[in-house]
């Protein structure tokens, strides 16, 4: 194994955790998570030559990540602005006894539903978000202005906001 492929493999199984759930917010199926989870893995191994150090790695490949996903939206256009995603058998919409940890998981799925509603930029910002990633990371990850990462989380918070008081 070259030092290359064991870079990589380190760096895939560092970071799985948030390549997939890149996957879970831009795509909607497990079929279409796979693929896009196998696109992005195929970005970053094209992408591995061009790594300078400059960025830390997590914030590299979370660009590249989020980029390859806008992409695949953008290729695909199927869903409208606004559409929710479809549900799989894998996610149940009810469970009949609920107890404090179903609640948290449903609250999660009624949450990744919602951003899942917002446009894919707003998506992303959301998703650094709730990874603690500070505005300057954010904005560096996506090539925006500090400012601009504050304006925009501050809308899409709100419009998160409404959709969630409007399902309870």
């Amino acid at each position: 194994m070259t030092d290359r492929e064991s870079e990589y493999l380190q760096l895939v199984h560092q970071y799985d955790a948030r390549i997939r759930r890149v996957c879970r917010l831009y795509a909607d199926g497990a079929d279409a998570r796979e693929d896009l989870y196998q696109d992005i893995l195929l970005e970053l191994w094209r992408a591995m030559p061009s790594f300078a150090g400059a960025a830390s790695p997590g914030t590299w490949l979370y660009r590249i990540a989020l980029n390859t996903a806008l992409d695949s939206v953008r290729r695909r256009n199927v869903r409208r602005r606004g559409e929710p995603f479809a549900r799989d058998a894998a996610h149940p919409q009810s469970v009949t006894r609920p107890d404090e940890h179903v609640e948290r998981a449903q609250s999660a799925e009624r949450l990744y539903d919602a951003v899942a509603c917002l446009p894919p930029i707003d998506r992303a910002l959301i998703l650094l978000l709730l990874e603690d990633r500070s505005y300057a990371e954010i904005g560096d990850i996506l090539g925006i202005s500090v400012s601009s990462v504050g304006v925009r989380l501050h809308r899409a918070k709100k419009k998160l906001r409404e959709w969630l008081e409007a399902a309870a």
